[in-house]
């Protein structure tokens, strides 16, 4: 084979390529280049041979440091570049390097492939895992969140089924002392009935009547708990005088004061207000009535009312038991009751139902107590003028 076609047939080699072959001396000048190397950056072969390597390159810096340094590791593994193309359009660039020597002269080649279909597919999948970490997490944190309201509806069942517990202890208690009262009472009166004594009888149909109201009393508290519970309030807003409704309670707790006990109401305002009539006598009875029964013989009770333009404000102080200070930050748990109330009777769910009425009324309650020398307890509630008390009802 003449030199003439073996030159032929290498070129038909050399431009048969799939990859780009760029062949530069030590000035950078390109001495040979493949069709696909004219292709990829869209220059013609004469334009190639016009310029140097390093305008086909972003960082000259590289080809530069390879002619210097040719013989350095990173150069004899796959290298990515950025190309220009002779549009200015820049793209991604793979590069194998080597160097050959021809008449004793260096010369540096470069073997290249465009990767910008790779990197594009690099791109999508790097952007679909990123989409299916940030999935993940989502899906992670819903998961949570769901073992999260799984606990607290566990932990909420626990707590249901010891409060059920606890007031089915308590209640068996508090309903069958009034319930044996009744039926002690009941044969005595049968008894007294045979003697014509009526003044007897008429004292254990008293006391009868007494523990009904009693036991009733219970039971509307927990109609009452439930009530608040599922936030289930109706609010009846009459207009009514403070002086009456301290009249109703003063007459109904009378009855329960000990041996010398000293009831006192102070009362500054005698206005007549829009309120719930019913809740505020429950505010202020269950607290009455818990300074009466940790009052012993011989204590004091003092009732103060008064009241501004916005707010009634009801102070109840006694001189009783008190509630021990490391207990005070439960005392309007349901069903809790202080170590020293252990031996009177009660269900523990007054003072939370105290608690959960104001709070609906948008109100504040407050204590001071020292144990063994009495109690304070503050209640502020707002007062409701006639647009609200209309805008409530309706």
């Amino acid at each position: 084979m003449e030199l003439k076609e073996k030159i032929a047939f290498y070129k038909v080699c050399f431009d048969s390529m799939q990859a780009g072959i760029l062949v530069f001396n030590n000035e950078r000048d390109i001495v040979l280049a493949n069709i696909p190397i004219s292709l990829i950056f869209e220059y013609s072969s004469e334009e190639l041979r016009k310029f140097k390597a390093c305008k086909l390159f972003k960082n000259c810096g590289v080809l530069k440091n390879f002619i210097i340094h040719s013989d350095k590791q990173k150069y004899k593994t796959l290298v990515e570049l950025i190309g220009v193309k002779k549009s200015g359009q820049e793209f991604p660039v793979e590069v194998s390097f080597g160097k050959i020597e021809y008449e004793g002269k260096p010369y540096f080649k470069l073997l290249l492939t465009d990767i910008s279909l790779r990197k594009k597919r690099e791109k999508k999948i790097k952007s679909l895992n990123y989409q299916l970490e940030e999935e993940v997490k989502l899906r992670n944190i819903e998961l949570e969140q769901v073992i999260e309201k799984l606990k607290k509806s566990l932990s909420k069942e626990k707590e249901l089924n010891f409060l059920k517990t606890k007031f089915i202890a308590l209640a068996s208690h508090e309903f069958k002392t009034p319930l044996s009262a009744i039926l002690s009472s009941t044969e005595l009166m049968a008894k007294y009935a045979d003697l014509n004594n009526f003044k007897k009888r008429n004292e254990h149909l008293n006391k009868i009547k007494s523990m009904i109201n009693h036991l009733n009393n219970m039971l509307d508290d927990l109609l009452t708990l439930e009530n608040i519970e599922s936030g289930e309030i109706n609010l009846n807003i009459t207009k009514f005088n403070l002086n009456d409704l301290i009249r109703d309670i003063y007459k109904n707790s009378k009855p329960l004061l000990k041996k010398n006990q000293q009831l006192t109401f102070n009362n500054n305002d005698d206005k007549e207000i829009y309120h719930d009539y019913k809740i505020i006598t429950i505010i202020l009875t269950n607290l009455l009535y818990n300074a009466i029964k940790y009052t012993n013989e011989d204590g004091s009770i003092k009732v103060e009312i008064k009241s501004n333009k916005k707010n009634i404000y009801f102070t109840i102080e006694d001189n009783g038991i008190g509630i021990p200070i490391n207990e005070q930050n439960l005392i309007f748990a349901r069903f809790f009751r202080a170590k020293n109330a252990l031996y009177y009777p009660g269900t523990g769910i007054g003072l939370n139902i105290v608690k959960g009425y104001i709070q609906n009324l948008n109100g504040a309650i407050s204590f001071e107590s020292t144990e063994n020398k009495g109690t304070i307890f503050k209640v502020q509630l707002p007062k409701l003028n006639t647009y609200e008390q209309e805008s409530i009802t309706n």
